[in-house]
């Protein structure tokens, strides 16, 4: 979709746009209890980071992406941009074209995955990110100012301005996008694991509109974009305050209708 820019960025999700105007529809939706399970705000409300620490994010996520090999990890330290001397962890995804694989894989971890969707789009492949073990087990915080010291002598002594240290990854799915064909069009689900509601802050010059809807007992957000359409919604883990978060978008400017979207979410709500 032209127009939606999709951006995971600490709390949520920022959509942005170059053009248009915003017909606002800041929506939220409820899980059975009336918990708030995922919402969207205005642009204007999301956090503002310094700028060193933009530099810094914007820079390990360049070195991550130049230097990790598919299905990695490494947590990064940098000279520039880091008075605080930080570390940031980044990782690659692992890609799947096997339906059974990636099934496999996410047994156990309440992810719903469909083989099949709508009226024959069939699975053709995902990339999938794993939570880096030092992140679902996070270091004593002694144990992690040692190693960002470790890599900062490190960074200066190579001669580079930054050092990396390997991490393993976990097996917990922590996001995915797969891609659905039929012939030469395409739709892709996003799915994500949060600790708690999902934020979605909204460039106010997208030019949107949103409905709630309510299917087999479970509410929806549906989103009609300028460049294309998306349907939402979450369910909960058992037991646990994580949730995870379906999105389906139209990638082909087919411009589906609401019942047709809810058509597609039907391989995730059986």
């Amino acid at each position: 979709m032209k127009y939606k820019v999709g951006i995971l960025v600490m709390t949520g999700l920022l959509l942005t746009a170059t053009s248009g105007f915003a017909a606002v529809h800041y929506q939220s939706l409820n899980n059975k209890n009336g918990e708030v399970t995922l919402q969207v705000k205005p642009a204007a409300s999301f956090p503002t980071l310094q700028e060193e620490v933009t530099q810094r994010l914007d820079y390990t996520r360049q070195l991550g992406e130049q230097l990790l090999a598919e299905g990695t990890a490494a947590i990064f330290y940098v000279l520039p941009h880091n008075s605080g001397g930080v570390t940031d962890t980044r990782s690659k995804p692992v890609l799947y074209s096997d339906f059974s694989a990636l099934q496999a894989k996410l047994e156990g971890q309440e992810v719903a995955l469909a083989p099949v969707i709508g009226d024959g789009y069939t699975f053709d492949n995902a990339s999938v990110y794993f939570q880096p073990l030092n992140l679902l087990h996070p270091p004593a915080a002694e144990e992690a100012a040692a190693t960002a010291e470790k890599l900062r002598q490190q960074a200066e002594q190579s001669g580079k301005d930054y050092a990396m240290l390997p991490v393993e990854l976990s097996d917990q799915m922590l996001n995915l996008t797969a891609f659905y064909r039929k012939g030469d069009q395409e739709v892709s689900v996003h799915i994500s694991r949060t600790s708690g509601p999902m934020t979605q802050y909204v460039d106010e010059q997208v030019d949107f509109t949103s409905e709630k809807l309510t299917v087999s007992g479970t509410e929806m957000l549906y989103t009609r974009y300028t460049g294309g359409n998306s349907l939402a919604w979450s369910t909960e883990i058992p037991g646990s305050r994580e949730l995870i978060h379906y999105e389906i978008n139209d990638m082909s400017g087919q411009f589906f209708t609401k019942e047709e979207m809810v058509k597609l979410a039907e391989g995730w709500l059986k």
